[in-house]
């Protein structure tokens, strides 16, 4: 099996990168540039891309109260800790320097901005950009595992199913997100 990079799966890995770099609890305190992606959007763009990219947002808008009423069911949620832990087991067996490396960025952030000292925070920031790329390797490493997108799978059509029967249209609007989605070879 092979995990498609369906629009819930995006939303799934970036639920499951929280996981592995600290978890929902985690500060989420790093400048939106340290963001995945953050200067490569929108640069060099063609307008047929960008309008894709544009629908692919609206679909996601449209879907994203469903899927959050969805996310409140018990039963899915403990799916998703499930997987998130198996992910995140993975993650620190298979790269602990690197984790370790990305807490003390983060806690280094912290103190920085609790001191108010703007220089440190944007030198931190792009070091957080450079491990970026590292972390991501790493993290795309751990989805591939067979093991892990066994359970990714499950959890996105256990998801999926809720979803339709929540509303049946989101089935549709599912299948455009793909299409987009592969047409921007993502």
């Amino acid at each position: 099996m092979r995990i498609t990079r369906t629009p819930l799966a995006f939303s799934l890995a970036a639920l499951l990168a929280l996981g592995a770099c600290g978890g929902e609890d985690a500060p989420q305190t790093l400048p939106p540039s340290a963001a995945p992606g953050a200067d490569a959007m929108g640069q060099d763009m063609d307008p047929e891309m960008m309008a894709l990219i544009g629908e692919l947002q609206e679909l996601q808008q449209q879907l994203g109260p469903i899927q959050d009423q969805v996310m409140q069911d018990p039963e899915l949620q403990r799916h998703l800790e499930e997987v998130r832990d198996q992910v995140d087991q993975a993650m620190r067996a298979d790269n602990p320097e690197l984790l370790d490396r990305m807490s003390s960025l983060e806690a280094e952030f912290v103190a920085a901005q609790e001191a108010e000292d703007q220089a440190r925070m944007q030198e931190l920031g792009m070091q957080a950009q450079a491990m970026e790329m590292e972390l991501r390797q790493a993290q795309e490493a751990v989805l591939s595992r067979p093991d892990i997108q066994e359970r990714i799978e499950a959890f996105e059509a256990e998801q999926r199913a809720k979803m339709l029967e929540i509303d049946p249209e989101a089935g549709s609007m599912m299948d455009r997100m793909d299409e987009i989605v592969e047409r921007l070879g993502w």
